[in-house]
């Protein structure tokens, strides 16, 4: 073997040596390194919205009186009992100074008040978002028992069944203005679903201002627009809220 022969070969054990560092040495420190600047940018944008947060929370704290306030006032605007002649008084009030059009206003049941902690989604993107989701798979049933098991199941179904209808009849004569009475304390609400036509949203959103203007308590929850050559046609979703121990002048009135 001659001398650059051997030269040579050293040469290449020497760049494969090199090459083998570099692959499981230096790559993976470099890897690392990219990691962790990710890991800090990561924390830094999460510190500035931390702290954006903060300064906005303490703004609100500045403020608590002042919000103390509006909450107390809008309280004040929620009656012991329905009144629903009222709230539909303010819809029709609405609507004419507002030029829109009712179409139908229909109510719902009173219910027990259900907090809302985020905004319903609404547009053509939440729309294609409900139409992706799966549809709901039938839930098995159970296959039916034959026998004394039957037996014994029809007539508790029976008395059951039984049980409901009296109670039904027993709660038919019952008004929407007694139920705050019979459901005793705690906050409740109605539904209501308003359509109505307008020339174009400008008049919209008076006949919106109008509802939240009131002076009895009405939350706008969903508005759906649809386009229409003769002006938009509008679905408003509303509550009107009950409070069976309120002591407010609203309810005195």
């Amino acid at each position: 073997m001659t001398k650059s022969l051997i030269t040579l070969l050293g040469a290449l054990v020497s760049i494969a040596v090199v090459a083998l560092a570099v692959v499981f040495g230096v790559l993976p420190l470099a890897g690392q390194a990219f990691a962790a600047q990710e890991s800090t940018t990561l924390a830094t944008t999460t510190n500035h919205t931390y702290e954006n947060q903060i300064a906005e929370l303490q703004k609100q704290k500045a403020r608590k009186s002042e919000i103390d306030a509006s909450v107390a006032a809008l309280r004040g605007q929620i009656p012991a009992d329905p009144r629903l002649d009222e709230v539909f008084d303010i819809i029709g009030r609405s609507a004419q100074s507002a030029g829109v059009t009712i179409t139908s206003a229909v109510r719902g049941d009173l219910t027990a008040f259900v907090a809302r902690t985020a905004p319903i989604s609404a547009g053509p993107a939440a729309a294609a978002e409900k139409k992706a989701q799966p549809a709901p798979q039938p839930t098995p049933q159970p296959t039916a028992p034959s026998g004394p098991v039957a037996d014994a199941n029809s007539t508790a179904k029976a008395t059951t069944n039984a049980a409901g209808q009296t109670s039904q009849a027993g709660g038919a004569g019952t008004s929407a203005t007694s139920v705050p009475g019979s459901a005793g304390s705690g906050r409740q609400q109605i539904p209501i679903t308003i359509a109505v036509t307008a020339p174009d949203m400008t008049a919209v959103q008076a006949f919106l201002d109008g509802l939240r203007g009131s002076d009895r308590l009405l939350a706008v929850d969903k508005v759906t627009v649809h386009p229409d050559p003769g002006g938009p046609k509008i679905q408003i979703d509303l509550f009107a809220f009950v409070s069976p121990d309120a002591t407010s002048g609203a309810a005195a009135k």
